[in-house]
C-alpha cells in the first residue's frame, strides 16, 4: 500500500518525519510517497492545483495524505474522500476542490472523520496532520473500512475551477501558477487556442506555440503545452514570470490571428 505525502511544512522541521513515524507505527509495510512539502505556507489552492497534477500517476487504491491547513484547531472538519479509485486524507477547506470537481464520474465519497479511536491518543489544537491524518491514513491502509471513519457528507468544501471565458470576442484566461522555472502556467487547453492566435501578458504579445522547450531560441517567449495538459508562457532559458513581472491570477487575453508586438 502506498500512503503519499502533500504539506506546506518544508523539511527544516522535523514535522513531515513525525507524521512518517505516526504512520509507520501503525501500518509498518507502507510505502511512503513525498509529492512535495514546498507548498507556500497556507496556499490551499496551489495544493489543489499539484495534487491534482499528481494523483493519477499513482495506482489505484493509493492514499494520498493532504496537509495545508490554515484552520487548524478551528470547526473545519478533516475529511476522507474517495474519487477516481483513490483515497483523499485532508482538511475540509477547498484543498481538495480539483479533484473532488463537479464533473468527476462517478461522484466522490466524501466523509467527515470523527471517530476518534483512529486519532493519536492526545489531539493537539495545531498539528492535526500527526494526530489526525497521518493515523487515519494509517488505519485505512491497513484495511480499516473507509465507512467507519465518519459520516458521510455531501456539503464538504469545492471552489470553483478556474475556466477561461469569451469577453468582447476575446478568450480572457487566468495564470493558475507559476512553477520552479518561471513558467507562467494557465487555465487555457490546447483546443482553446485557435489555429493563429495572439496571448497578451503584462506587456507581451506571444503568437508561437512550440511542442518542446528546445524548439525555441534562447531568450524567446512562446507557449506551451505543459506537462499538466495546460498552455504554459515560457522563457527559454529564462524566467517568464519574473521577467514579464506576472503572479497567479493574473489575466490572459486571447485573440484569433497574428498580431504584431
Amino acid at each position: 500500500m502506498i500512503i503519499t505525502l502533500t504539506t506546506d511544512f518544508g523539511l527544516a522541521d522535523p514535522f513531515v518525519g513525525i507524521m512518517k513515524g505516526v504512520i509507520l507505527g501503525i501500518a509498518p509495510n507502507v510505502q511512503l510517497v513525498d509529492v512535495t512539502h514546498e507548498i507556500p505556507s497556507y496556499d490551499i489552492l496551489e495544493a489543489a492545483f499539484l495534487v491534482d497534477s499528481a494523483y493519477p500517476y499513482f495506482p489505484p487504491g493509493t492514499i494520498h495524505v493532504v496537509v495545508v491547513d490554515p484552520g487548524v484547531g478551528s470547526v473545519r472538519r478533516p475529511m476522507v474522500a474517495a474519487a477516481n479509485g483513490h483515497i483523499f486524507v485532508a482538511p475540509d477547506n477547498g484543498v481538495l476542490s480539483n479533484v473532488l470537481h463537479a464533473e468527476s464520474s462517478p461522484a466522490p465519497a466524501a466523509y467527515w472523520v470523527t471517530n476518534d479511536r483512529l486519532f493519536l491518543d492526545a489531539v493537539s489544537q495545531t498539528f492535526h496532520g500527526r494526530d489526525i491524518f497521518a493515523p487515519v491514513a494509517a488505519h485505512l491502509a491497513r484495511g480499516t473500512p473507509i465507512e467507519s471513519v465518519g459520516p458521510r457528507i455531501v456539503d464538504f468544501m469545492r471552489k470553483a475551477p478556474s475556466k477561461p471565458n469569451v469577453q468582447d470576442g476575446k478568450l480572457i484566461g487566468q495564470v493558475l501558477r507559476i512553477d520552479k522555472f518561471g513558467n507562467i502556467i494557465t487555465n487555457l487547453r490546447r483546443q482553446d487556442l485557435p489555429a493563429e492566435f495572439s496571448i497578451h501578458v503584462a506587456s507581451l504579445v506571444i503568437t508561437r506555440l512550440c511542442s518542446s522547450f528546445s524548439e525555441a531560441d534562447p531568450g524567446e517567449y512562446f507557449a506551451i503545452e505543459g506537462s499538466t495538459g495546460y498552455i504554459e508562457l515560457a522563457l527559454n532559458h529564462g524566467s517568464a514570470a519574473a521577467a514579464l513581472k506576472v503572479r497567479r491570477g493574473a489575466e490572459i487575453e486571447v485573440e484569433t490571428g497574428l498580431v504584431n508586438q
